[in-house]
């Protein structure tokens, strides 16, 4: 900052300066590293953080000519582990210290509200269909307001036939408010607000509301679980009101009346798919019985499939265990139910959609459980649904296959009862492989990009680690190009599950990271590094430090691709301690002091594209006497632990 700057101007620069998310304080220092200024009065930290800055100040000097004075983005920005020094260029250092720790709170924060938002607003996709029918009804809004409503519906002093149509009336009135106001949220927080809540769950509870000689309970008790299934669509606050009502809602479910029956598991479906706090209260109460007997009848269809979908949000989130829903019956349910040819007791295509989600979840529990399911032939029943075009059932089917291949979370190698599972997948007669091909083709321009790219690769990288024949069946698949083709140009969800895969392939053998190296896949990885995702850059690092170790040239071949500052990045800017340890551990062991012996000649050699063309790569021969890669059958895959369909998370 220019000491000859105005003070009005000075002012105004350090108010910008404080102005960015995380700054504790600006700190003026001069030349030799002496606090001149500073918006803090802690003169430790001043004369702490000072001592810092003057150790950046010949690096700082080297960069900072070619900085806009004037632009904050384009300022130094230097990183260790705790801090990070923003300098901007002038005569003086004006320096920002962020909390880097507080702001990865707050980006964790942030991807936490906007996954719950696109949740909810997915679970709003699935009810609208029925909002839609509510909006047929043309009963008229008088306009009173929502506390003119509830006081009507609430008022239980007087029971007359008139006054209990009018309070039926008023209940239809609030249902198409909610139905109309599905996405206003605010409005929607003012009807809630308003206690309709409460007064919907007693009447659910009474044993014959709003009854006259013309509408039976049955009709009331359909219009209050409509409202529900609204206010349960929305946030965890008005979920949790409608808490009270799950045991009339149970009653419902068991009952002979089979269009309540739906109306209760739609609103327990809802429930559940909020959180785990819910889902284990529901699970405890006893709600998986009564809609695993409801599955059992699939020739009502809607009732089943409605069934299907909330148990599948039952088994959501990695905390639930497998073991009600077996003890409930689901296996045989599950069984006879995708049996073929189709019948009457058969699954509807629709519903066999919401049992590969349910099974999405179920087959990532305990390995007893999945176990059990194989044995009973659950491989068998799901090829003939593998060859469908419907892309709502090729992902769950993408994630159950992806489970079977996965080995235990707490377990370095691939369970050996799995493994006739698994070929039977990869067998000449299954188009598990070819659909596998399919998804991972280039795509086209102007064309979507495949959503089951990345459920395809992540499949890829459970089969590559489990042994060196399925490892080879990939590659006579014709899979390696394709991943290698994703890696460079695909979108960050497919590159991140397609690394998995590569990396996995790479450590089965020297031979199979030979013929990885010759896909010109070094600087993919390295890109990698640069990524705010723990699990990537540590597979990177896997992937890096066995190229390090094991290909002759891998030293040079990851210099060339300016892999030393990628090492270097994660070394300084990761805030997983672990991580830069690693990256560091790393650099000083292959570029330290003593290195340079096999550097590269120059940089301006080094072509730009993705590493080496492939005739430099075909030059490399792995000897016998070269490191073997880590131990292990070619390193893990994530594990069926890791495993949420992305529009459950």
């Amino acid at each position: 900052m220019n000491a000859t700057m105005p003070g009005y101007e000075a002012e105004e620069t350090i108010k910008r300066i404080k102005s960015h998310k995380g700054v504790q304080a600006v700190l003026i220092v001069n030349k030799e590293g002496v606090p001149i200024y500073s918006t803090t009065s802690d003169e430790a930290f001043a004369m702490d953080h000072a001592a810092l800055v003057s150790q950046l100040t010949t690096k700082a000097k080297s960069t900072i000519q070619t900085l806009d004075p004037t632009d904050d983005m384009m300022f130094l920005r230097i990183r260790s582990k705790k801090h990070e020094i923003m300098i901007a260029p002038d005569k003086e250092y004006a320096l920002i210290k962020h909390d880097t720790a507080a702001e990865s709170r707050t980006l964790k924060s942030r991807r936490q509200r906007t996954t719950t938002q696109i949740r909810k607003e997915k679970r709003h996709a699935i009810v609208q269909t029925k909002r839609r029918l509510m909006s047929v009804d043309q009963t008229p809004l008088t306009g009173r307001s929502i506390l003119e409503l509830v006081q009507i519906l609430g008022d239980t002093t007087n029971a007359s036939a008139r006054t209990n149509q009018t309070r039926f009336e008023t209940l239809q009135e609030i249902r198409v408010l909610l139905a109309a106001h599905e996405k206003d949220y605010e409005h929607i927080e003012q009807i809630i607000e308003s206690g309709i809540v409460p007064v919907l769950v007693m009447l659910l509870n009474s044993a014959s509301p709003l009854e006259s000689t013309t509408r039976m309970g049955g009709e009331v008790y359909r219009e209050i679980m409509w409202c529900l299934i609204n206010i349960t669509s929305g946030q965890y606050e008005h979920t949790k009101l409608v808490l009270p009502a799950v045991p009339r809602l149970l009653e419902f479910l068991q009952g002979s009346n089979h269009s309540l029956a739906k109306h209760a598991a739609w609103v327990l479906g809802n429930i559940a798919a909020d959180c785990k706090e819910f889902r284990q209260q529901l699970i405890a109460n006893g709600t998986v019985m009564p809609l695993v007997k409801l599955l059992s009848n699939p020739s009502m269809e809607e009732l089943a499939k409605i069934s299907a979908w909330a148990l599948s949000n039952l088994a959501r989130g990695f905390e639930i265990s497998a073991k009600p829903f077996a003890d409930a019956g689901i296996i045989p349910v599950v069984i006879k139910g995708l049996s073929q040819p189709s019948s009457g007791a058969t699954f509807s295509e629709e519903i066999v959609v919401e049992i590969a989600w349910l099974l999405s979840f179920l087959t990532a529990r305990e390995e007893a459980f999945l176990k059990l399911m194989l044995e009973n032939g659950l491989v068998e029943l799901l090829l003939p649904y593998f060859s469908t075009i419907n892309e709502r059932l090729l992902t769950p089917l993408l994630r159950v296959f992806g489970n079977i291949c996965c080995g235990s979370p707490d377990q370095d190698h691939m369970d050996a009862w799995r493994m006739p599972y698994v070929r039977r997948l990869l067998c000449t007669d299954s188009v598990v492989l070819p659909k596998l091909r399919d998804f991972l083709q280039p795509q086209q321009a102007g064309v979507q990009e495949k959503s089951l790219a990345a459920e395809a690769a992540w499949v890829v990288s459970n089969l590559a680690a489990t042994e060196a024949t399925v490892v080879e069946l990939l590659i006579q698949a014709q899979l390696l190009p394709l991943l290698a083709h994703q890696v460079k140009d695909g979108s960050y969800e497919v590159r991140r599950e397609v690394a998995f895969a590569l990396t996995n392939i790479a450590l089965t053998s020297t031979g199979h990271m030979e013929d990885v190296l010759a896909l010109d896949v070094v600087k993919g990885f390295l890109h990698l590094l640069t990524v705010a995702d723990v699990a990537i850059v540590g597979n990177s690092l896997r992937f890096i430090e066995n190229v390090l170790r094991v290909a002759p040239q891998g030293v040079s071949l990851v210099e060339a691709n300016e892999g030393i500052d990628a090492l270097e990045t994660v070394q300084f800017e990761c805030g997983e301690e672990h991580l830069s340890e690693w990256a560091a551990a790393l650099a000083n062991e292959f570029y330290g002091e003593n290195y340079g012996i096999n550097s590269p000649p120059s940089t301006a050699q080094v072509p730009t594209g993705f590493g080496f063309p492939s005739e430099d790569l075909g030059q490399l021969s792995f000897g016998a006497n070269q490191q073997a890669p880590a131990s292990g059958p070619g390193g893990r895959g994530r594990g069926a632990h890791m495993t949420t369909p992305a529009w459950k998370k």
